[in-house]
């Protein structure tokens, strides 16, 4: 098959394709590009919550401190997970639990000897991504038990300088920002109608984007070797008329976002099918999106009266451990059988969302071994992890594009917009090629008669 002909097949495959999905593919781009920067919108709609004035000649109040406020002015409630920033100028996060009541059945005492252990309330539908101060998107991990804190009606905002609690409870963004997720995983549709109608567009969309790579090479074999016939494809031309810059724009714009594109794409299959997430877990070697089943090492059980390290002391612990500065955020079991799980990493611009974690013996102040491919570890570091494990473990951050902080969320949302834009430039293109055709058979035709 020559170079002419294979391009010609590809021509009308990636026009075809584009034209069968282009709304469904325009209107993902477009409520992805919105979803990037969703912590922003939140952090806008209620700023009172997630940013503080700094105190030059104050410090951050101790973490037992900051609890004891917390549970002091919501009383009957036990903080369970504290997300501690490393900015100077953002919020504590906390979330809390209540306590059994009454009559249900005992339980292991917990932190603070007598502490009973309790079920989070359950989940209520607008509350989404999380806005506590965890790596650079600002999203707390997973807990113990299978729950998520960033999904949790519990949740307050503490200033770290007095304790007051300055927010608590839902973003008044989250609505929108529900309803533009609904919009972007299934199309507002029922789940299993929408995630299968967006997966298969996704597929079609990668697919399309490879295509393109194909048209984007110069016609023949011949021009392979112009450094010409090459650079038109490199540049946009803005002086020769609006339909030769949209031409440029979808044929040069789409070949500079051709990676990022596909690693938006492949990755946001992840989320559509199982049966792509175990394939690609198998080949990674490492289960994608194991972070939700994550549940913390159980411990040798104390008697009733152990009295167990404060928080302060572990995060002592934990520095020592693991230098240098850092967010972190703390799981507090509520009982004695269960370790503290401890997560400290780096932020700010340029800063990798990955945190390391360390699960801790609350009652003896040591570190819980754990099993971390195949080596038994004080700390579960992310770039200890074999490749396939570290890209699994970054399948989530590179979809949502906070995978290293900021920059790569203005990068991957500029990548999203230009990729809103292809199906708009595409179908100008297509409609602008069937006037052409249209007017050539019109001239012919007339010829004829004549």
């Amino acid at each position: 098959m020559t170079l002419k002909y294979f391009r010609r097949i590809s021509y009308e495959i990636h026009l075809w394709m584009s034209i069968v999905s282009g709304i469904i593919l325009f209107i993902v781009c477009l409520s992805g590009t919105i979803l990037t920067f969703q912590d922003e919108y939140r952090h806008m709609a209620e700023p009172a919550k997630y940013f503080v004035k700094p105190q030059a000649e104050q410090n951050f109040l101790s973490a037992d401190e900051l609890i004891a406020k917390v549970e002091a002015e919501k009383p009957g409630m036990n903080v369970d997970f504290i997300s501690i920033p490393e900015q100077a100028n953002r919020t504590v996060m906390m979330t809390l639990v209540v306590p059994q009541q009454p009559g249900e059945q005992a339980t292991p005492v917990g932190r603070g000897g007598g502490r009973p252990s309790g079920e989070r309330p359950p989940r209520q539908e607008g509350e989404t991504t999380a806005t506590g101060q965890v790596g650079t998107s600002g999203t707390p991990q997973a807990r113990p038990g299978g729950g998520n804190p960033r999904r949790n009606p519990n949740r307050v905002y503490v200033n770290p300088y007095t304790g007051e609690i300055v927010g608590e409870g839902a973003n008044v963004a989250d609505p929108f920002i529900m309803s533009m997720m609904r919009l972007h995983r299934y199309f507002w549709l029922p789940i299993e109608i929408g995630r299968p109608v967006v997966g298969i567009a996704t597929i079609i969309f990668c697919v399309v984007c490879l295509l393109g790579l194909v048209l984007w090479i110069p016609r023949s074999w011949r021009l392979l070797k112009n450094w010409r016939a090459w650079r038109t494809g490199l540049r946009v031309r803005f002086r020769n008329g609006m339909f030769p810059f949209i031409y440029d724009l979808h044929k040069t714009v789409g070949f500079y976002i051709l990676i990022p594109s596909l690693i938006l794409g492949l990755t946001g299959l992840c989320w559509s099918f199982a049966w792509y997430r175990d394939a690609a877990s198998y080949l990674l070697g490492d289960e994608i999106f194991k972070q939700r089943r994550f549940q913390a090492e159980k411990i040798e059980p104390v008697e009733p009266s152990g009295q167990p390290f404060s928080v302060d002391a572990m995060i002592a612990l934990q520095n020592r451990l693991t230098p240098g500065p850092g967010a972190m955020t703390i799981t507090i079991p509520q009982d004695n059988e269960t370790a503290m799980v401890i997560r400290k990493g780096s932020t700010g611009f340029f800063s990798l969302a990955m945190m390391d974690r360390t699960q801790w013996d609350l009652f003896r102040g040591t570190v819980v071994l754990v099993d971390h491919h195949g080596k038994m570890v004080e700390v579960e570091r992310f770039w200890d992890k074999p490749l396939g494990a570290q890209i699994a473990a970054s399948i989530r951050g590179l979809h949502l594009g906070d995978i290293t902080g900021m920059s790569s969320k203005i990068f991957f949302g500029i990548v999203c917009l230009f990729a809103t834009s292809l199906p708009v430039t595409g179908v100008i293109i297509w409609i602008k090629k069937l006037r052409v055709k249209y007017k050539r058979r019109k001239v012919a035709k007339d010829n004829i008669v004549d």
